[in-house]
């Protein structure tokens, strides 16, 4: 199956980093559309430290990742080098600009999930606004009536976001926010973070072992 990841800037974009890569360790194509307030937040919320426990990805998170300038007196943060596309396997296919094959509905990508997806993410597609790639992979998963979940990252919900959910589940879109359940048994954060991946992966039809499954 070929998916579209597309990670926005919400809080917690290290969630849409997992998931692409457990969707491509599962043996499906994936491209990941990575968007600029993604970008921000991956620094401001020091994003590698929440993967550096995770199963996946593989990234090497030692010194061989730092870049080998002359720092003279200033200090670099790690925030300030640490790309986001260094936590995404690198056969997975990181699309940008709007001629990507992402853009068109002849490129046979089967399903999209936006995960973390913002407020400005989700009023943007609900309104049909296709002004970067993450916004016209999803119009073209709606125009092609192909599988499009969607994850708002928000708390409480404006009225307007939950308009905004309202319709678009009325054209088909499955919403799927990222929430916790305690009968999976979580003992750590990690746990947590597992049930919410592979509830997105129960979503793409996509067989997981990554949490506890319900049971009396």
């Amino acid at each position: 199956m070929k998916i579209i990841v597309g990670i926005s800037g919400a809080s917690s974009v290290h969630l849409g980093i997992r998931v692409a890569n457990e969707i491509l360790a599962a043996g499906h194509e994936v491209c990941a559309i990575i968007s600029d307030g993604a970008r921000v937040t991956f620094k401001s919320e020091k994003a590698w430290e929440y993967l550096s426990n995770s199963r996946i990805p593989k990234a090497n998170l030692g010194n061989s990742r730092i870049p080998n300038q002359n720092l003279g007196n200033s200090r670099i943060s790690k925030e300030n080098f640490l790309q986001i596309e260094e936590f995404l396997d690198e056969k997975i296919d990181i699309q940008s600009n709007m001629s990507a094959a992402a853009a068109s509905g002849s490129s046979g990508y089967e399903a999209m999930i936006i995960a973390p997806c913002s407020s400005n993410t989700l009023a943007k597609v609900a309104a049909g606004i296709c002004d970067n790639l993450l916004l016209r992979a999803a119009a073209v998963m709606l125009k092609e009536q192909r599988k499009l979940i969607i994850a708002p990252r928000e708390m409480p919900f404006s009225p307007l976001s939950i308009k905004h959910m309202s319709e678009l589940s009325g054209l088909g879109v499955m919403f799927a926010l990222p929430m916790i359940a305690h009968y999976s048994k979580p003992l750590s954060l990690n746990d947590a973070e597992n049930f919410i991946i592979g509830k997105w992966l129960d979503c793409l039809n996509i067989k997981n072992n990554l949490f506890k499954r319900w049971k009396i």
